[in-house]
């Protein structure tokens, strides 16, 4: 028996123990609760009413700043209670419980059917609000929805239910209710007890079946009721909602004064709507590329054995059956790096509403909600309201909470789009919105204040405010149609128009026409919905701003064809696009369309304009941006060199120092001994290809995790790669090659081998590994077979690496050097001729010799054995391809990879070359460097990607490097430049043109606002606008009060937790 339950079984009557409470309570505080379970501190509300109404509230004895809270019952269970979070002192901090406060106040201020229960935790980015969700779900963990009221005429279904009683003809209308649980008794035909089932459905059908020659059943509720009891050991649960469903419309049709309203589609939604499945089941929709931050945050910091209900769980303390993993399923059994199956089928609303959390991507929303029936003349039809069981699984129950992370996205997209349509559709009693930047795009623009009031306007159709977003309740929409304000039934579109107008009218005309009104009203509402804190409220390490000038020299060749394009006598388009073309290299038709503006007007104008485009367009070629790429990636690779060997000369990292959720230092001195991860972020997703490309090169490709364009398992594995530091791998039983498993599905070795012949003829494959090196074009040999490798080819590496450089370097033919020993020091022993046979090798030379080795058959074998002792020879490079490839199913009857076993393996992953679509709302503050490849402006958009690693949970700094590349040019064409900008009219042109290729234009001087991440081109500007910054507490400046950006500021952030139980 587990402590928990010895401590509830003690007492044979907890009932009646008589103890005081608060004694009981200071006891149970103490000693107890961390061995209790949520189920077990539900049953402690239930020993006394004394102990009930005392344990309205608790102490929170973790806080991160050492005081003790009081917070509603019961606590926080489970949440930053494993072990590393136990070990590391972890806690919520005080802004945390804050928040906390706030949102339990906003889901309980009103707790009738259909009023609002949740908004917007507007956090800045970077502050937990992960963990703060968390918390609140594990508060309310078993708590279920409250039911919808009954809006039929009761008296007309009673009335029409002593008829039925009575009358035989209704025994058709039974028996039609009772239909899901005869198909299912009768799809069970290997059953042993089907006929046992058989014959008491029999029974159950008869019994319930009208008339009634007693006083059986005085109600149809009790007829309900009945059925549940019989049938509920033996019936699954989701054949029985079935029938339930079938007893709310069997009501509906009772209720005579709203039949027709019923046949309307508003009625249709009221009744399914108290058809849903009810839950205690918390729905997180995240974006696809935040499906593994959820899953790592919940397996990190949440004790699911807490929540687990032992009747689910085989073993002991088993945490099965608490949260279900869209392409992962059940979170207790997955691994690290997460494997995330995208093809996996979305199980069943009985299923789903079993665990205390559900979390699905985007894409899965949008790919349930797709599928649409075509009607006869081939119009796409939504699913059929009337028959919940054609909607996907999300649409059939009734949620205890949805919550949608980046949930700006709600705002930024039309409520009529797939995904938001299908989120808004779902039925809910809480909703939560969870974004750092609830509204979004350029605070400077002119059109800021419209767009961000309706994307406001959409996130309250998605709470269902009440005035601006919510459908209309039961009683408004059968007294609306029946007084004949809607007949047609579309109360949904109605309202949806009728919120948007009351939204223009009441808040974004006179806050645009900058009406106190509108202000007013505009800030009651959000003051009612969303939950605010800002990083200036709080104390984290402040980042490093850094900005790298790397120059490339432009070839002497192009400098000078620029010089002469300007004193070319025929200046026609024809002329020069050949010269573009030929000399400069310019994919003309790739840029046809801005030659076609620019090309004939410089043209005419010659001099200064004339030699930038020229030089414009070069550097748009493809040879430059290779050397752009490569400077990059080059100031990337010496940067995290020099970063590493400082940590190892200062005693190399400190692993526990990069806990999560700890306390953060600005203390970047000797003793910061974090761990070097380093961020390359680009907007461009081939830039990033780009370089990533050469940092490949550099490191190796254990070393960098990509995180670019891709399917969720992909990004999600090569994020817990860079996370972790760990790899899980299988070793192939032919060739010994490590293949990473990494969630996308393939069960072959992927690993290449290359078949080669020697001067003889003889034939055999060998291991890239056994290249001793290729034949250069400068050897001279007699053996010599096939052709001579040019070393220019390789791209800067030795011909000694042919073997371990990428694949397309190789060409068939080449002559190469191999290492032909039986036994290699880094290579597996190779199977002998007798194993081979037995595993299919006479087959695979009779498809060899058929397709006149040109085809895909061939083995690993033994290696021919030459006189003397020879351990190298020469041969030639027939053909390579992959491991699989050559050991096909065809013939192949030996060990798989499939049965090889997973072994996890530790590497030093440093690098994460991430896209910027995909970083929004990742936890990286174990990061340490972040480098740009492109310069960012916007500040909102900054502030976004530093936040990815300046966030609670960094134990120092981030130091962001922006990567700045500029062309160089020789001094004599720099002074040719000079003198052309002079020699213009037009002074503009002057002022900009003098400092082509010159240092004036480099950004190192750039300096940023740490309060609004704003750019400035010195320190001194940057700090004279902080002085004014709206967002410095300190600011002395005047911000326009009708800028959306100031209303955000008059959020204050909720009041503190107090110390008593008052302030809740």
């Amino acid at each position: 028996m587990s402590e928990s339950q010895h401590i509830m079984n003690r007492n044979e009557h907890p009932a009646t123990y008589d103890c005081p409470a608060t004694t009981a309570l200071t006891t149970l505080t103490s000693h107890y609760f961390p061995y209790l379970t949520v189920r077990d501190l539900h049953i402690l509300r239930t020993t006394s009413k004394s102990i009930y109404s005392s344990l309205k509230f608790i102490e929170y004895n973790h806080s991160r700043d050492g005081i003790d809270y009081m917070v509603p019952f019961p606590g926080f269970p489970g949440v930053l209670c494993t072990e590393d979070d136990i070990q590391n002192g972890a806690g919520l901090f005080c802004h945390q419980l804050s928040s906390l406060q706030a949102m339990h106040k906003a889901e309980n201020s009103n707790v009738s059917f259909g009023a609002l229960r949740g908004g917007i935790l507007g956090d800045a980015p970077g502050l937990g609000k992960t963990i703060t969700m968390l918390s609140l779900i594990s508060n309310t963990a078993g708590c279920i929805t409250v039911d919808p009221p009954e809006f039929y005429d009761a008296q007309s279904v009673s009335e029409n239910w002593h008829l039925m009683r009575k009358n035989p003809v209704f025994k058709t209308e039974i028996l039609k209710a009772l239909k899901p649980i005869r198909d299912w008794i009768g799809s069970m035909v290997n059953w042993a007890c089907q006929d046992e089932l058989n014959s008491l459905f029999k029974r159950v059908a008869q019994y319930v079946s009208p008339p009634y020659a007693d006083d059986r059943f005085p109600s149809v509720t009790c007829m309900e009721r009945y059925v549940y009891s019989e049938l509920k050991s033996f019936v699954p649960q989701e054949r029985l909602d079935l029938f339930r469903r079938n007893i709310v419309k069997l009501k509906a049709g009772f209720d005579k004064r709203n039949r027709r309203f019923f046949n309307t589609p508003a009625g249709q939604r009221l009744m399914i709507e108290r058809s849903l499945v009810p839950s205690s089941t918390t729905l997180i929709i995240v974006p696809d590329a935040l499906l593994e931050h959820w899953a790592e945050q919940i397996k990190r910091h949440v004790n699911l054995k807490v929540f687990a209900d032992p009747n689910n769980n085989e073993t002991p303390g088993g945490s099965r059956g608490v949260v279900w993993i869209d392409g992962v399923g059940d979170l207790s059994t997955a691994r690290s790096p997460m494997k995330f199956d995208e093809q996996m089928p979305m199980p069943s609303a009985f299923h789903l509403i079993g665990h205390v959390i559900v979390v699905v991507p985007f894409s899965k929303v949008k790919q349930q909600y797709g599928p649409r029936k075509r009607s006869r003349n081939g119009n796409a039809a939504r699913d059929n309201d009337e028959n919940p069981s054609l909607k996907t699984a999300l649409l059939q129950v009734r949620w205890f909470r949805i919550v949608v992370d980046e949930g700006h996205e709600l705002g930024e997209n039309e409520a009529e789009s797939e995904v938001t349509a299908c989120i808004n559709e779902m039925a809910a009693e809480r909703r939560w919105v969870l974004s750092g930047t609830p509204t979004v795009g350029d605070v400077d623009a002119k059109e800021y204040n419209i767009e961000c009031l309706n994307q406001l306007q959409r996130l309250m159709i998605f709470l269902r405010h009440e005035r601006y977003g919510i459908i209309p309740s039961s009683e408004e929409a059968v007294i609306s149609y029946n007084s004949g304000g809607n007949r047609k039934g579309n109360t949904k579109s109605n309202n949806k128009k009728q919120a948007k107008s009351a939204w223009d009218t009441n808040i974004k005309a006179p806050f645009l026409a900058k009406h106190e009104i509108g202000r007013n009203a505009l800030l009651k509402e959000l003051n009612q919905v969303m939950v605010m804190h800002k990083k200036e409220d709080l104390h984290l390490p402040t980042p490093i701003f850094k900005f790298a000038d790397v120059n490339i020299d432009i070839p002497h060749d192009i400098q000078t064809a620029l010089v002469d394009a300007v004193y070319h006598k025929n200046k026609d388009v024809e002329t020069f696009h050949s010269i573009l073309s030929s000399t400069l290299r310019v994919d003309i038709s790739r840029r046809k369309n801005h030659l076609r503006l620019n090309l004939p007007r410089v043209l005419k104008s010659g001099g200064i304009d004339l030699f930038q485009l020229m030089l414009e367009e070069y550097c748009c070629t493809d040879d430059y941006q290779k050397q752009v790429d490569e400077a990059q990636a080059n100031y990337i690779v010496e940067s995290v060199k020099t970063a590493r060997d400082h940590l190892f000369d200062i005693g190399g990292p400190m692993v526990d120092c990069a806990a999560p959720i700890t306390l953060a230092t600005n203390d970047v001195s000797n003793f910061d001994r974090r761990p070097i991860k380093a961020v390359v972020y680009s907007n461009s997703k081939h830039n990033l290809q780009d370089v990533t490309e050469h940092l490949l090169v550099k490191f190796g490709q254990e070393n960098i995790a990509e995180m670019n364009e891709g399917s969720i398992s992909s990004m999600s594995y090569e994020l817990g790669r860079f996370r972790n530091g760990q790899k899980e791998v299988q070793y192939c039983q032919i060739c010994n090659g490590c293949n990473e498993v990494t969630g996308e599905k393939g069960i072959s070795c992927t690993n290449m081998l290359m078949e080669v012949m020697d001067i003889d003829g003889n034939t055999f494959i060998i291991e890239p590994q056994r290249v001793v090196r290729a034949v250069g074009t400068g050897e001279t040999s007699p053996n010599v077979v096939g052709n001579l490798v040019d070393a220019a080819r390789l791209q800067g590496e030795s011909l000694s690496k042919y073997g371990t450089v990428t694949r397309k370097h190789w060409r068939v033919g080449d002559a190469l050097r191999v290492d032909i020993r039986q036994t290699h020091p880094l290579l597996k022993k190779r199977w002998s001729e007798d194993t081979w046979k037995v595993y299919g090798s006479d087959k695979c030379r009779e498809f060899y010799e058929e397709h006149g080795g040109l085809g895909r058959d061939g083995y690993l074998g033994p290696l021919p054995i030459y006189e003397n002792g020879v351990q190298e020879v020469l041969v030639e490079l027939k053909k390579w391809q992959p491991c699989n490839r050559f050991h096909n199913r065809r013939w192949y009857k030996g060990p798989t990879l499939d049965q090889a076993p997973i072994i996890t393996e530790n590497q030093d992953c440093f690098i994460l070359c991430l896209d910027a679509a995909l970083s929004h709302g990742l936890d990286l503050s174990f990061v340490t460097h972040m480098f740009l490849l492109e310069s960012i402006d916007d500040a909102a958009l900054l502030e976004q990607v530093t936040s990815r690693a300046h966030r609670l949970g960094a134990t120092g700094p981030v130091t962001i490097n922006t990567v700045n590349v500029w062309q160089n040019l020789d001094n004599e064409t720099k002074e040719f430049s000079k003198k052309l900008a002079l020699s213009s009219v037009d002074s503009k042109t002057n002022s900009t043109s003098i400092d082509v290729g010159t240092e004036a234009k480099k950004k190192t001087e750039t300096a940023i606002c740490e309060h609004c991440f704003r750019s400035f081109g010195n320190l001194q500007l940057a700090e004279l606008h902080e002085k004014t910054c709206d967002r410095n507490p300190e600011s002395t400046g005047i911000e326009d009060p009708f800028h959306l950006s100031s209303i955000y500021r008059s959020i204050r952030p909720p009041p503190p937790v107090r110390h008593d139980s008052q302030s809740l």
